[in-house]
Protein backbone atom coordinates (compact mmCIF):
# COMPACT_ATOMS: atom_id res chain seq x y z
CA UNK A 1 0.00 0.00 0.00
CA UNK A 2 2.48 2.05 0.81
CA UNK A 3 4.17 1.10 -3.05
CA UNK A 4 0.97 2.45 -4.13
CA UNK A 5 0.54 5.41 -2.69
CA UNK A 6 4.69 6.32 -3.53
CA UNK A 7 3.92 6.00 -7.33
CA UNK A 8 0.37 8.17 -6.75
CA UNK A 9 2.40 10.83 -5.59
CA UNK A 10 4.79 10.91 -7.96
CA UNK A 11 2.16 10.54 -10.67
CA UNK A 12 0.65 13.76 -9.38
CA UNK A 13 3.83 15.79 -9.27
CA UNK A 14 4.96 14.86 -13.00
CA UNK A 15 1.32 15.91 -13.84
CA UNK A 16 1.79 18.89 -12.19
CA UNK A 17 5.26 19.68 -13.54
CA UNK A 18 3.64 19.04 -17.25
CA UNK A 19 0.56 21.64 -16.56
CA UNK A 20 3.29 23.89 -15.11
CA UNK A 21 5.36 24.38 -18.24
CA UNK A 22 2.55 24.51 -20.30
CA UNK A 23 1.07 27.39 -18.30
CA UNK A 24 4.49 28.54 -18.93
CA UNK A 25 4.33 28.28 -22.23
CA UNK A 26 0.83 29.93 -23.09
CA UNK A 27 2.28 32.55 -20.62
CA UNK A 28 5.56 33.47 -22.65
CA UNK A 29 4.63 35.76 -25.45
CA UNK A 30 7.75 35.67 -27.97
CA UNK A 31 7.83 39.31 -29.95
CA UNK A 32 9.42 39.81 -33.78
CA UNK A 33 10.59 43.10 -34.68
CA UNK A 34 7.89 44.21 -36.23
CA UNK A 35 5.58 43.56 -32.93
CA UNK A 36 7.86 45.32 -31.43
CA UNK A 37 8.04 48.11 -33.60
CA UNK A 38 4.41 48.46 -34.28
CA UNK A 39 3.53 48.02 -29.91
CA UNK A 40 6.00 51.05 -29.54
CA UNK A 41 4.01 53.26 -31.93
CA UNK A 42 0.55 52.26 -30.27
CA UNK A 43 2.59 53.14 -26.60
CA UNK A 44 4.62 55.83 -26.99
CA UNK A 45 3.66 59.33 -25.40
CA UNK A 46 5.70 61.33 -27.79
CA UNK A 47 3.73 59.51 -30.93
CA UNK A 48 0.69 60.57 -29.14
CA UNK A 49 1.87 64.06 -28.27
CA UNK A 50 2.77 64.47 -31.93
CA UNK A 51 -1.21 62.94 -33.00
CA UNK A 52 -2.60 65.29 -30.79
CA UNK A 53 -0.98 68.17 -32.36
CA UNK A 54 -2.14 67.54 -35.32
CA UNK A 55 -5.50 67.01 -34.77
CA UNK A 56 -4.97 70.36 -32.89
CA UNK A 57 -3.83 72.00 -36.27
CA UNK A 58 -6.80 69.86 -37.99
CA UNK A 59 -9.14 71.88 -36.14
CA UNK A 60 -7.42 75.60 -36.82
CA UNK A 61 -7.78 74.00 -40.22
CA UNK A 62 -11.70 73.82 -40.27
CA UNK A 63 -11.60 77.08 -38.47
CA UNK A 64 -9.66 78.88 -41.32
CA UNK A 65 -12.34 77.71 -43.54
CA UNK A 66 -15.38 78.43 -41.16
CA UNK A 67 -14.23 82.42 -41.25
CA UNK A 68 -15.17 82.80 -44.74
CA UNK A 69 -18.96 81.99 -43.46
CA UNK A 70 -21.36 85.16 -42.43
CA UNK A 71 -21.86 85.39 -38.48
CA UNK A 72 -24.95 85.24 -36.94
CA UNK A 73 -26.20 86.37 -33.29
CA UNK A 74 -29.21 86.84 -31.68
CA UNK A 75 -29.95 89.24 -28.36
CA UNK A 76 -32.47 89.57 -26.03
CA UNK A 77 -32.90 92.46 -22.68
CA UNK A 78 -35.18 92.68 -20.26
CA UNK A 79 -34.86 95.93 -18.49
CA UNK A 80 -37.21 97.44 -15.46
CA UNK A 81 -37.20 100.94 -15.15
CA UNK A 82 -37.87 102.96 -12.05
CA UNK A 83 -38.59 106.99 -11.84
CA UNK A 84 -37.28 109.13 -14.60
CA UNK A 85 -36.52 107.14 -17.95
CA UNK A 86 -37.38 107.43 -21.52
CA UNK A 87 -40.68 106.30 -22.48
CA UNK A 88 -39.66 103.83 -25.24
CA UNK A 89 -43.06 103.55 -26.82
CA UNK A 90 -43.63 107.78 -27.05
CA UNK A 91 -39.56 108.43 -26.83
CA UNK A 92 -40.77 111.22 -24.53
CA UNK A 93 -39.17 111.60 -20.93
CA UNK A 94 -41.53 110.69 -17.95
CA UNK A 95 -41.07 111.27 -14.18
CA UNK A 96 -41.81 108.29 -11.65
CA UNK A 97 -42.81 105.55 -13.90
CA UNK A 98 -42.19 102.07 -13.02
CA UNK A 99 -42.16 99.51 -16.73
CA UNK A 100 -40.85 97.02 -17.90
CA UNK A 101 -39.39 96.71 -21.41
CA UNK A 102 -37.86 93.69 -23.46
CA UNK A 103 -35.72 94.22 -26.38
CA UNK A 104 -35.08 91.34 -29.33
CA UNK A 105 -32.49 91.92 -32.17
CA UNK A 106 -30.65 89.27 -34.69
CA UNK A 107 -27.64 90.38 -36.71
CA UNK A 108 -25.16 88.97 -38.73
CA UNK A 109 -22.18 90.16 -40.85
CA UNK A 110 -19.28 88.96 -43.89
CA UNK A 111 -16.62 90.26 -44.37
CA UNK A 112 -16.41 90.58 -48.42
CA UNK A 113 -12.83 91.85 -48.42
CA UNK A 114 -10.09 91.76 -46.32
CA UNK A 115 -7.01 91.67 -48.44
CA UNK A 116 -7.10 87.77 -48.96
CA UNK A 117 -6.53 87.35 -45.20
CA UNK A 118 -9.09 84.08 -44.56
CA UNK A 119 -8.15 83.24 -47.91
CA UNK A 120 -4.55 83.08 -47.06
CA UNK A 121 -5.04 81.69 -43.55
CA UNK A 122 -6.94 78.25 -45.29
CA UNK A 123 -3.67 78.57 -47.00
CA UNK A 124 -1.50 78.52 -44.00
CA UNK A 125 -3.44 76.33 -41.92
CA UNK A 126 -3.63 73.41 -44.34
CA UNK A 127 0.43 73.92 -44.63
CA UNK A 128 0.56 73.55 -41.05
CA UNK A 129 -1.67 70.24 -40.99
CA UNK A 130 0.99 68.60 -43.66
CA UNK A 131 3.84 69.45 -41.20
CA UNK A 132 1.84 67.67 -38.04
CA UNK A 133 1.19 64.86 -40.49
CA UNK A 134 5.03 64.52 -41.36
CA UNK A 135 5.99 65.38 -37.80
CA UNK A 136 3.99 61.98 -36.55
CA UNK A 137 5.62 59.96 -39.04
CA UNK A 138 9.21 61.65 -38.40
CA UNK A 139 8.72 60.82 -35.24
CA UNK A 140 7.75 56.82 -36.21
CA UNK A 141 10.79 56.68 -38.05
CA UNK A 142 13.51 57.21 -35.41
CA UNK A 143 11.13 55.23 -32.99
CA UNK A 144 11.20 52.70 -34.97
CA UNK A 145 15.10 52.58 -35.67
CA UNK A 146 15.70 53.41 -32.08
CA UNK A 147 13.48 49.92 -31.05
CA UNK A 148 15.38 48.20 -33.70
CA UNK A 149 19.10 49.16 -32.59
CA UNK A 150 17.38 47.82 -29.36
CA UNK A 151 16.14 44.84 -29.97
CA UNK A 152 20.12 43.81 -32.10
CA UNK A 153 21.42 44.77 -28.38
CA UNK A 154 18.93 41.75 -27.17
CA UNK A 155 19.73 39.52 -29.14
CA UNK A 156 23.38 40.05 -29.52
CA UNK A 157 23.36 39.76 -25.74
CA UNK A 158 21.82 37.08 -25.89
CA UNK A 159 24.35 35.39 -27.84
CA UNK A 160 27.19 36.62 -25.67
CA UNK A 161 25.21 35.02 -22.41
CA UNK A 162 25.27 31.28 -24.10
CA UNK A 163 28.80 31.84 -25.48
CA UNK A 164 29.88 32.30 -21.50
CA UNK A 165 27.77 29.56 -20.18
CA UNK A 166 29.25 27.27 -22.66
CA UNK A 167 32.52 27.67 -22.24
CA UNK A 168 32.05 27.84 -18.55
CA UNK A 169 30.66 24.33 -18.86
CA UNK A 170 33.42 23.73 -20.50
CA UNK A 171 35.77 24.56 -18.47
CA UNK A 172 34.11 23.29 -15.49
CA UNK A 173 34.66 19.77 -16.49
CA UNK A 174 38.52 20.53 -17.43
CA UNK A 175 38.14 21.68 -13.62
CA UNK A 176 36.35 18.06 -12.62
CA UNK A 177 39.10 16.34 -14.31
CA UNK A 178 41.93 18.50 -13.39
CA UNK A 179 40.68 17.49 -9.42
CA UNK A 180 40.33 13.51 -10.18
CA UNK A 181 44.01 14.04 -11.57
CA UNK A 182 45.02 16.24 -8.28
CA UNK A 183 43.49 14.05 -6.05
CA UNK A 184 45.44 11.08 -7.32
CA UNK A 185 48.72 12.99 -7.61
CA UNK A 186 49.26 13.09 -11.32
CA UNK A 187 49.45 17.13 -11.57
CA UNK A 188 50.35 19.82 -9.12
CA UNK A 189 48.13 21.94 -6.85
CA UNK A 190 49.36 24.91 -8.48
CA UNK A 191 48.08 23.67 -12.12
CA UNK A 192 44.65 23.19 -10.59
CA UNK A 193 44.41 26.30 -8.60
CA UNK A 194 44.90 27.96 -11.84
CA UNK A 195 42.13 26.35 -13.68
CA UNK A 196 39.97 26.90 -10.31
CA UNK A 197 40.60 30.59 -10.43
CA UNK A 198 40.16 30.10 -14.75
CA UNK A 199 36.35 28.98 -13.99
CA UNK A 200 35.48 31.60 -10.97
CA UNK A 201 36.34 34.59 -13.98
CA UNK A 202 33.88 32.78 -16.28
CA UNK A 203 31.13 32.68 -13.66
CA UNK A 204 31.68 36.06 -12.87
CA UNK A 205 31.63 36.65 -16.97
CA UNK A 206 28.29 34.95 -17.18
CA UNK A 207 26.94 37.15 -14.14
CA UNK A 208 28.31 40.18 -16.41
CA UNK A 209 26.65 38.77 -19.67
CA UNK A 210 23.11 37.88 -17.74
CA UNK A 211 23.43 41.59 -16.82
CA UNK A 212 23.95 43.12 -19.45
CA UNK A 213 21.18 41.07 -21.17
CA UNK A 214 18.66 41.86 -18.41
CA UNK A 215 19.12 45.52 -18.94
CA UNK A 216 19.27 45.32 -22.92
CA UNK A 217 15.52 43.52 -22.56
CA UNK A 218 14.37 46.00 -19.79
CA UNK A 219 15.63 49.18 -22.28
CA UNK A 220 13.50 47.00 -25.13
CA UNK A 221 10.19 46.60 -22.79
CA UNK A 222 10.81 50.18 -21.88
CA UNK A 223 10.80 51.78 -25.62
CA UNK A 224 7.74 49.30 -26.07
CA UNK A 225 5.99 50.57 -22.72
CA UNK A 226 4.79 47.30 -21.42
CA UNK A 227 5.59 45.69 -18.14
CA UNK A 228 9.39 43.84 -18.22
CA UNK A 229 8.13 39.99 -18.20
CA UNK A 230 10.65 37.29 -18.29
CA UNK A 231 8.78 34.95 -19.82
CA UNK A 232 8.82 37.39 -22.88
CA UNK A 233 11.25 36.30 -26.06
CA UNK A 234 11.82 37.33 -29.02
CA UNK A 235 12.07 35.73 -32.33
CA UNK A 236 16.22 35.50 -33.78
CA UNK A 237 17.04 36.32 -37.54
CA UNK A 238 17.56 33.28 -39.41
CA UNK A 239 21.30 32.17 -39.74
CA UNK A 240 21.10 32.80 -43.48
CA UNK A 241 20.13 36.75 -42.42
CA UNK A 242 22.50 37.02 -40.11
CA UNK A 243 25.42 35.87 -42.63
CA UNK A 244 24.43 37.35 -46.41
CA UNK A 245 24.49 40.60 -45.58
CA UNK A 246 24.30 42.79 -48.77
CA UNK A 247 26.95 44.66 -49.62
CA UNK A 248 26.09 48.46 -50.97
CA UNK A 249 26.43 49.26 -54.30
CA UNK A 250 24.74 52.64 -53.77
CA UNK A 251 26.43 55.79 -52.96
CA UNK A 252 25.86 58.21 -49.74
CA UNK A 253 25.27 61.41 -52.54
CA UNK A 254 23.22 59.44 -54.12
CA UNK A 255 21.06 57.56 -51.15
CA UNK A 256 20.20 61.22 -49.87
CA UNK A 257 19.83 62.48 -53.03
CA UNK A 258 16.38 59.75 -53.41
CA UNK A 259 15.67 60.15 -49.85
CA UNK A 260 15.74 64.35 -49.40
CA UNK A 261 12.46 64.09 -51.91
CA UNK A 262 10.44 61.74 -49.00
CA UNK A 263 12.42 62.65 -45.48
CA UNK A 264 9.52 63.43 -43.45
CA UNK A 265 11.72 65.68 -41.16
CA UNK A 266 12.22 67.96 -44.16
CA UNK A 267 9.03 68.07 -45.72
CA UNK A 268 7.79 69.20 -42.30
CA UNK A 269 10.32 72.07 -42.18
CA UNK A 270 9.07 72.86 -45.58
CA UNK A 271 5.75 72.67 -44.76
CA UNK A 272 6.83 74.79 -42.11
CA UNK A 273 8.32 77.27 -44.44
CA UNK A 274 5.51 77.86 -47.05
CA UNK A 275 3.37 78.34 -43.95
CA UNK A 276 5.45 81.14 -43.11
CA UNK A 277 5.14 82.61 -46.41
CA UNK A 278 2.11 82.58 -46.43
CA UNK A 279 1.74 84.11 -43.28
CA UNK A 280 3.78 87.18 -44.63
CA UNK A 281 1.14 87.40 -47.20
CA UNK A 282 -1.32 87.58 -44.20
CA UNK A 283 0.32 90.34 -42.26
CA UNK A 284 0.74 92.44 -45.65
CA UNK A 285 -3.07 92.00 -45.68
CA UNK A 286 -3.51 94.15 -43.08
CA UNK A 287 -3.02 96.86 -44.86
CA UNK A 288 -5.90 96.63 -47.00
CA UNK A 289 -9.06 98.12 -46.78
CA UNK A 290 -11.47 95.84 -45.40
CA UNK A 291 -15.37 95.47 -46.81
CA UNK A 292 -17.89 94.24 -44.71
CA UNK A 293 -21.65 93.67 -44.86
CA UNK A 294 -24.13 93.67 -42.15
CA UNK A 295 -27.47 93.47 -41.54
CA UNK A 296 -30.01 92.84 -38.22
CA UNK A 297 -33.47 92.79 -37.52
CA UNK A 298 -35.05 94.18 -33.95
CA UNK A 299 -37.99 94.61 -32.46
CA UNK A 300 -39.21 95.32 -28.88
CA UNK A 301 -42.28 95.22 -26.59
CA UNK A 302 -42.57 98.04 -23.35
CA UNK A 303 -45.41 98.05 -20.94
CA UNK A 304 -45.41 101.27 -21.24
CA UNK A 305 -47.17 101.07 -24.99
CA UNK A 306 -51.04 101.12 -24.01
CA UNK A 307 -54.47 101.18 -25.75
CA UNK A 308 -57.85 102.31 -24.63
CA UNK A 309 -60.59 99.51 -23.37
CA UNK A 310 -64.15 100.39 -25.22
CA UNK A 311 -65.56 103.48 -26.68
CA UNK A 312 -63.55 106.17 -26.62
CA UNK A 313 -64.94 109.85 -25.79
CA UNK A 314 -63.53 112.99 -28.08
CA UNK A 315 -62.41 115.56 -26.44
CA UNK A 316 -61.67 118.97 -28.25
CA UNK A 317 -58.07 119.90 -27.42
CA UNK A 318 -56.48 123.24 -29.13
CA UNK A 319 -53.15 122.48 -31.35
CA UNK A 320 -51.00 125.16 -31.53
CA UNK A 321 -50.06 128.27 -30.16
CA UNK A 322 -50.00 131.81 -31.39
CA UNK A 323 -47.44 134.32 -31.89
CA UNK A 324 -47.28 135.13 -28.57
CA UNK A 325 -47.73 131.74 -26.60
CA UNK A 326 -51.59 131.36 -26.22
CA UNK A 327 -53.33 128.25 -27.56
CA UNK A 328 -54.21 129.03 -31.28
CA UNK A 329 -58.24 128.67 -31.82
CA UNK A 330 -58.02 125.61 -33.79
CA UNK A 331 -59.49 122.66 -32.01
CA UNK A 332 -58.67 118.66 -32.72
CA UNK A 333 -61.02 115.67 -31.39
CA UNK A 334 -58.91 113.44 -29.38
CA UNK A 335 -60.00 110.26 -28.48
CA UNK A 336 -60.02 109.68 -24.52
CA UNK A 337 -60.70 106.11 -22.69
CA UNK A 338 -61.46 105.44 -19.30
CA UNK A 339 -59.33 102.24 -19.12
CA UNK A 340 -56.38 101.40 -20.49
CA UNK A 341 -54.66 98.19 -20.93
CA UNK A 342 -51.21 96.70 -22.24
CA UNK A 343 -50.67 96.26 -26.13
CA UNK A 344 -50.27 92.83 -26.56
CA UNK A 345 -46.89 91.17 -26.84
CA UNK A 346 -47.53 90.01 -30.32
CA UNK A 347 -49.17 92.98 -31.53
CA UNK A 348 -45.69 95.23 -30.69
CA UNK A 349 -43.60 92.98 -31.57
CA UNK A 350 -45.21 93.38 -35.17
CA UNK A 351 -45.98 97.03 -35.19
CA UNK A 352 -42.16 97.76 -33.92
CA UNK A 353 -40.01 95.00 -36.17
CA UNK A 354 -36.94 96.73 -37.89
CA UNK A 355 -34.60 95.93 -40.74
CA UNK A 356 -31.40 97.37 -41.34
CA UNK A 357 -28.50 96.24 -43.87
CA UNK A 358 -25.43 98.30 -44.92
CA UNK A 359 -21.74 98.25 -46.09
CA UNK A 360 -19.14 98.66 -44.15
CA UNK A 361 -15.95 99.67 -45.62
CA UNK A 362 -12.63 100.51 -43.05
CA UNK A 363 -9.57 101.88 -44.46
CA UNK A 364 -6.69 101.40 -42.19
CA UNK A 365 -4.25 104.53 -42.22
CA UNK A 366 -2.66 104.95 -38.65
CA UNK A 367 -2.91 101.89 -35.53
CA UNK A 368 0.16 102.22 -33.60
CA UNK A 369 2.09 100.56 -36.39
CA UNK A 370 1.03 97.12 -35.61
CA UNK A 371 0.18 96.58 -38.80
CA UNK A 372 4.65 97.13 -40.01
CA UNK A 373 5.44 95.36 -36.68
CA UNK A 374 3.52 92.25 -37.78
CA UNK A 375 4.71 92.16 -41.35
CA UNK A 376 8.33 92.69 -39.83
CA UNK A 377 8.49 90.16 -37.29
CA UNK A 378 6.25 87.50 -40.03
CA UNK A 379 9.27 88.36 -42.49
CA UNK A 380 12.02 87.34 -39.32
CA UNK A 381 9.65 84.00 -39.15
CA UNK A 382 9.98 83.55 -43.24
CA UNK A 383 13.84 83.66 -42.84
CA UNK A 384 14.23 81.72 -39.67
CA UNK A 385 11.92 79.24 -41.22
CA UNK A 386 14.17 78.77 -45.04
CA UNK A 387 17.27 78.63 -42.16
CA UNK A 388 15.55 75.52 -39.87
CA UNK A 389 14.93 74.07 -43.75
CA UNK A 390 18.11 74.49 -44.63
CA UNK A 391 19.53 72.79 -41.19
CA UNK A 392 17.19 69.91 -41.61
CA UNK A 393 18.50 69.10 -45.04
CA UNK A 394 21.85 69.24 -43.75
CA UNK A 395 21.38 66.98 -40.52
CA UNK A 396 20.13 64.68 -43.39
CA UNK A 397 22.97 64.61 -45.25
CA UNK A 398 25.09 63.96 -42.36
CA UNK A 399 22.67 60.97 -40.96
CA UNK A 400 23.20 59.53 -44.13
CA UNK A 401 26.73 60.39 -44.81
CA UNK A 402 27.36 58.77 -40.82
CA UNK A 403 25.00 55.56 -41.78
CA UNK A 404 26.84 54.34 -44.97
CA UNK A 405 29.94 55.19 -43.50
CA UNK A 406 28.99 53.10 -40.50
CA UNK A 407 28.12 50.46 -42.69
CA UNK A 408 31.44 50.02 -44.48
CA UNK A 409 33.72 50.40 -41.71
CA UNK A 410 31.17 48.13 -39.33
CA UNK A 411 31.24 45.23 -42.44
CA UNK A 412 35.29 45.80 -42.74
CA UNK A 413 35.84 45.49 -39.07
CA UNK A 414 32.96 41.65 -39.16
CA UNK A 415 35.19 40.54 -41.82
CA UNK A 416 38.41 41.52 -39.56
CA UNK A 417 37.00 40.28 -36.72
CA UNK A 418 35.76 36.97 -37.94
CA UNK A 419 38.78 36.27 -39.17
CA UNK A 420 40.33 36.72 -36.04
CA UNK A 421 37.58 34.41 -34.19
CA UNK A 422 38.46 31.68 -36.74
CA UNK A 423 42.06 31.62 -35.85
CA UNK A 424 41.64 32.58 -31.99
CA UNK A 425 39.11 28.91 -32.34
CA UNK A 426 41.72 27.05 -34.08
CA UNK A 427 44.80 27.79 -31.59
CA UNK A 428 42.18 27.39 -28.24
CA UNK A 429 41.19 24.08 -30.30
CA UNK A 430 45.05 23.31 -30.15
CA UNK A 431 46.18 24.29 -26.78
CA UNK A 432 43.07 22.71 -25.30
CA UNK A 433 44.22 19.63 -26.72
CA UNK A 434 48.05 20.49 -26.09
CA UNK A 435 46.66 21.53 -22.22
CA UNK A 436 44.82 18.09 -21.51
CA UNK A 437 47.82 16.09 -22.57
CA UNK A 438 49.58 18.41 -20.44
CA UNK A 439 52.08 19.36 -23.29
CA UNK A 440 51.46 23.25 -21.83
CA UNK A 441 50.64 24.79 -18.88
CA UNK A 442 47.28 26.42 -17.17
CA UNK A 443 48.77 29.96 -17.70
CA UNK A 444 49.39 29.66 -21.19
CA UNK A 445 46.24 28.09 -21.81
CA UNK A 446 44.35 30.59 -19.82
CA UNK A 447 45.90 33.20 -22.64
CA UNK A 448 44.76 31.37 -25.39
CA UNK A 449 41.28 30.49 -24.07
CA UNK A 450 40.23 34.57 -22.77
CA UNK A 451 42.17 35.47 -26.07
CA UNK A 452 39.07 33.27 -27.98
CA UNK A 453 36.48 34.67 -25.55
CA UNK A 454 37.24 38.07 -26.33
CA UNK A 455 37.77 37.49 -30.53
CA UNK A 456 34.08 35.61 -30.00
CA UNK A 457 32.67 38.69 -28.19
CA UNK A 458 33.93 41.02 -30.94
CA UNK A 459 32.43 39.02 -33.58
CA UNK A 460 29.19 39.20 -31.39
CA UNK A 461 28.88 42.85 -31.66
CA UNK A 462 30.38 43.54 -35.08
CA UNK A 463 27.51 40.83 -36.37
CA UNK A 464 24.83 42.71 -35.03
CA UNK A 465 26.07 46.03 -35.56
CA UNK A 466 26.48 45.15 -39.47
CA UNK A 467 22.60 43.55 -39.35
CA UNK A 468 21.69 47.46 -37.43
CA UNK A 469 24.16 49.26 -39.74
CA UNK A 470 22.48 47.39 -42.93
CA UNK A 471 18.59 47.80 -41.79
CA UNK A 472 18.98 51.78 -41.09
CA UNK A 473 20.78 52.02 -44.79
CA UNK A 474 17.95 49.82 -46.40
CA UNK A 475 15.41 52.45 -44.02
CA UNK A 476 16.97 55.67 -46.07
CA UNK A 477 16.94 53.28 -49.37
CA UNK A 478 13.49 53.04 -48.75
CA UNK A 479 13.31 49.57 -47.73
CA UNK A 480 11.20 47.92 -44.76
CA UNK A 481 12.69 47.10 -41.36
CA UNK A 482 11.22 44.35 -41.31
Amino acid sequence: MKKDFGNNCRNLLFVFIILLNVAKLNAQKIFSLKECVELSFKNNITIKQRELNKRSAEADQLQSKLNLLPNLNGQATNNYNIGFAINPATNTAERDVTFRSNAFGLSSSVILFNGFQNVNSIKQQNATVKANEYDVEATKNNIALTVSNAYMQVLMNLEILQSRNFQKEGTSQQLLRQQKLYEIGSVNRSRYLQLKAQFANEESQVIAAQTTLDQSYLTLWQLMNIEPDTNNDLVKPSETELVNIANENSTAEKIYRDFLAKSPDVLAAKQRTDASRISESIAIGGRSPRLTFSGGLNSFYTTQNRQGIGEPTLLLRPVGIDVVGNPAPYFVPIPSYSQLEIVPFNNQFDRNLGRNFGFTLTVPIFNGWQVNTQVQKSRITKVSSELTQKQAELDLYKTINQAYLDFVSTQKRFEANLNNYEANKESFTMSEAQYNLGAINTAEFVVTKNQYLQSETSLLQSKYELLFRRKVLDFYLGKPLY
